[in-house]
This record gives C-alpha cells, sequence and structure tokens, in this order.
C-alpha cells in the first residue's frame, strides 16, 4: 500500500528508517552463517563426547550386572555362548519335535544360540529374553529395548549386527590357554565359549569386554559369526566387507575404545586394541606379527 500523500516528506523518511535495508539483512544473515559454523563443530565434539560417556557409563552398569551374576553363581561369568532348551523357548514347539519322533541329533541341530547379554538382562531389567533367533541381542534391531541396551549410542541402529558390546574371551573363558616355550598364546588352540571363566583368574589389565566394530561378522567362512564374542587373533581377520575390520574392538570414541576391565572399572584406552592384536593375554610377549 503506497504511502498517504498528506505526509510530510520527514515523516515518511521517518516509516523507512523504522525497517532493514536489503544489504543489512544480507550481513545479519552472514554474521548469523559464521557463527553456526564456528559453534558446530564444538557442538558435534560436545555430541560425541555425551556418546562416550554414556557407552562408558552403560559397560558400568554391566559390570554391576556381572557382580551380581558371580554372586549368585559362585564367582563364576556367564558363558559366551551357550543353548537354552527348546521348552524356555516355545514349548508347543519342542512337543511337536517330540511327537515327529526326530533323534537327539535333529534336536541339536534345532538349538538357538544365547550369548552373555541374554543372560545379564535378565539381572539388569529382571526380565527373560527368549527369542527363535542366534544371538538376538547382538543383532542391533530397532525398538526392542535389551538390544539397545548392549547398544553404543555412538554407532545407532543398523540393519544388521554391529556397534555392540562383546565379551573378549582370552578374559572371559574359563579354560586356561596354553602357551609355547616363548610365551607366546597359541591361537591354533581356541577356547570354548560355552566354558565359563572366573574373574579372579583375569589379567588385571586384560579387558572383559568393550566397544565392538561395526562390520562385527567374523568374515572368516567358519560359519560361526557369533557376534557375541571376541577370540584370540580375530583382530586381523577380514569383516564383510573385505577389510580388516571384523570381530575386533572398535576405536571410535576420539581414537580409542571403551573397555571394562578385570576389576570392573571402566575406562577409555587409545593403544590398547593395537596391542591385543599382536600380545593377547598382555603377558609382553608378541602372540602376533602381523600388524592389525
Amino acid at each position: 500500500m503506497n504511502s498517504s500523500p498528506d505526509r510530510s516528506p520527514a515523516q515518511r523518511r521517518a516509516a523507512r528508517a523504522d525497517g532493514f535495508t536489503l544489504i543489512e539483512l544480507l550481513v545479519v544473515i552472514a554474521i548469523i552463517s559464521l557463527l553456526i559454523s564456528i559453534l558446530m563443530p564444538s557442538l558435534s565434539r560436545a555430541r560425541d563426547q555425551a556418546k562416550s560417556v554414556h557407552c562408558l557409563a552403560r559397560l558400568k552398569d554391566i559390570g554391576t550386572a556381572l557382580a551380581t551374576y558371580e554372586n549368585i553363581y559362585g564367582g563364576g561369568l556367564p558363558p559366551a555362548r551357550w543353548y537354552p532348551s527348546e521348552e524356555t523357548l516355545d514349548p508347543s514347539a519342542a512337543n511337536k519335535t517330540r511327537s515327529r519322533g526326530q533323534s537327539p541329533v535333529d534336536l541339536e541341530e534345532k538349538r538357538i544360540a544365547y550369548g552373555w547379554a541374554e543372560i545379564l538382562f535378565k539381572y539388569v531389567y529382571q526380565e527373560e529374553v527368549r527369542v527363535t533367533q542366534d544371538y538376538p541381542v547382538q543383532r542391533n534391531i530397532e525398538g526392542r529395548r535389551w538390544e539397545s541396551y548392549f547398544l553404543c549410542k555412538s554407532v545407532g541402529h543398523g540393519d544388521v549386527n554391529g556397534g555392540h558390546y562383546r565379551a573378549y574371551l582370552p578374559a572371559w573363558s574359563g579354560n586356561r590357554p596354553l602357551l609355547s616355550p616363548r610365551g607366546q598364546y597359541l591361537i591354533d588352540k581356541p577356547l570354548d565359549p560355552e566354558v565359563s571363566g572366573r574373574r579372579d583368574g583375569v589379567r588385571p589389565k586384560l579387558p572383559l569386554m568393550g566397544d565392538a566394530n561395526i562390520n562385527s561378522e567374523r568374515g572368516d567362512g567358519l560359519g560361526d559369526d557369533d557376534c557375541s564374542y571376541i577370540d584370540a587373533g580375530e583382530a586381523n581377520v577380514a569383516g564383510s566387507d573385505g577389510r580388516y575390520n571384523g570381530n575386533r574392538f572398535a576405536d571410535r570414541h576420539y581414537g580409542g575404545a571403551n573397555y571394562l576391565f578385570q576389576d570392573l572399572h571402566g575406562a577409555w584406552k587409545p593403544k590398547l586394541r593395537e596391542e591385543l592384536a599382536r600380545d593377547f593375554d598382555l603377558n609382553g610377549v608378541v602372540d602376533i606379527e602381523i600388524e592389525p
């Protein structure tokens, strides 16, 4: 609408002074954009730091659950891999299997592999985990809170495995590893994930568990993509994308990873993954010469 013709030139100049010119608006927008560009890295670092702190707090919670389990079961750690009976999964399915007269071998082939996380969840939330899928807690599926509990917030949900916490089998398993005369860890004698260990037999510097790589399949063609634990020597096994980033710990927090250690304290370590890749039991003797 045009200005009233009866307004004086002074009044019209005063009215124009109340608004912004195009140049002034562009200058303001440029200043705001500059401030945002300066603040965004700081905000991003703060967000990443918050996720790292949350991850570390979650590992300490898992340590509390481990202590609860130990008090109940005489100091033992839960098995890294175990098989609930069919009755605990689907009683009707077990009855149908028996009615068809299948042999014990057939029943054995139908077993579902569970991990340590399903056991611990019972002592965190007082809730049973019963799903007919191998290592269901470790599958990184959105919408089920017991999976989110074992998933690092820095990763988020995905389509397959990845980003969860994994037990470190040399510290977790009950059978003691054999050492060569030079003190090297014998990786050709694999540990049994179904044998429970005791925390008092773990070296103080060894982690019980830590951040797993987002490409968590072993990719070794052995058909045992367990997604629950990290075995000795697997730091140099290729993952699902063909790179050497498969079943291993992941340095995703500022170039390091969060770990839960033998005394159940959580800590961030920047070089531990590389150390474990060469000296699996941290006894000071190099077990493998290949760089991770």
